[in-house]
């Protein structure tokens, strides 16, 4: 059942990829997002389409101290598209030196990548992804999650990082461009469990919204593991440890959070953007924000804290690591393989 499931999802998902072209695929959590874009990447290359790779623009604070996403203004080295968009090579840095994730990944794929400012608001953003199609003659837009806090409702207990999700996740449903969202190795950030992720997938699934799933080949994982040498991300390093077989409980960040690995954790699942939308109340929420902080105020108006919080309280302590923020989250008890 399941397996003739799959063939019948990829189907609905080869007919979206029809007369593709040219395609945008980014990490619409910012960071190391950009990296869990390569699968994908890589899949649709294979079916004969140009690829291009690019991420919201926003490091977490263990690697940038700046408190929040960089505006395109704080960043050298750039070709600049549009007001919230930037193609990026592996000279850009910030105007106070921090060389982003991104970057490091142009470098060892030799392309220039595209940034998003995720600062101006949702139609800034909007606006700034139109025009860059136009620019590139982009046919299609894929935004991917390491994870699958996109997926978040607000009252998961372990959400940390919502707002680049619901910012990115609300720009995509208002682009008048073809594009879909993925998430990639499900949990693996530590944020939703494996089985809250499942379930959200199945409310989508169940309401025609699930587009189909791709596995990371072996040249997926020898190549993703040349990418992530020496980087800070850690959801792709957490698939690819599941894709050579390890299943069990690793912590993340610092050993605070707990992840399940498993195959599953190989996974990239695509599903409709307008149903995901639909599910999100935290999406829904930003969807008319015009600045980062508007949107950070909107969150907090469900009752949900953010990255945004964390990074300011890390700026206003001085810390930079998890175990100075969260020393009473510790769990040192589950083994931090990375």
């Amino acid at each position: 059942m399941l397996l003739g499931w799959l063939l019948i999802s990829r189907y609905k998902l080869f007919r979206i990829l029809e007369n593709v072209e040219r395609a945008l695929v980014i990490g619409i959590g910012g960071g190391g997002d950009i990296f869990t874009t390569i699968p994908t990447r890589n899949f649709l290359k294979n079916l004969g389409i140009k690829v291009y790779v690019g991420s919201a623009l926003w490091e977490r604070f263990v690697v940038d101290p700046y408190p929040g996403p960089r505006p395109l203004e704080q960043l050298t080295n750039i070709e600049r598209l549009t007001t919230t968009t930037c193609l990026a090579g592996g000279r850009t840095v910030t105007v106070d030196g921090v060389k982003l994730q991104a970057s490091y990944l142009s470098e060892r794929i030799g392309e220039e990548v595209l940034l998003i400012d995720i600062t101006k608001g949702v139609d800034a953003i909007v606006e700034g992804l139109s025009s860059t199609c136009s620019i590139l003659d982009i046919d299609l837009v894929v935004g991917i999650d390491g994870g699958g806090d996109v997926l978040a409702r607000g009252r998961e207990p372990n959400l940390r990082s919502p707002l680049c999700d619901s910012i990115m996740l609300a720009s995509l449903r208002k682009l008048r461009k073809k594009n879909f969202i993925g998430v990639f190795a499900p949990s693996c950030d530590g944020e939703l469990s494996l089985e809250e992720v499942l379930n959200y997938l199945s409310d989508i699934a169940m309401k025609g919204g699930l587009l189909g799933a791709y596995g990371m080949s072996r040249e997926d994982v020898e190549e993703l593991e040349k990418l992530v040498e020496n980087m800070p991300t850690e959801v792709s390093k957490l698939a690819l440890m599941g894709a050579k077989g390890y299943r069990g409980e690793v912590g993340i960040r610092e050993g605070i959070w707990k992840v399940n690995l498993s195959v599953i954790s190989t996974l990239t699942f695509y599903l409709d953007t307008v149903i995901t939308y639909d599910l999100s109340p935290l999406a829904q929420a930003v969807s008319s924000t015009h600045n980062i902080y508007e949107a950070n105020e909107r969150l907090h108006e469900i009752g949900v804290k953010t990255e945004l919080d964390i990074e300011l309280e890390a700026h206003r302590r001085g810390a930079r690591s998890y175990l100075e923020l969260f020393k009473n989250k510790s769990s040192t008890q589950h083994n931090n393989v990375l």
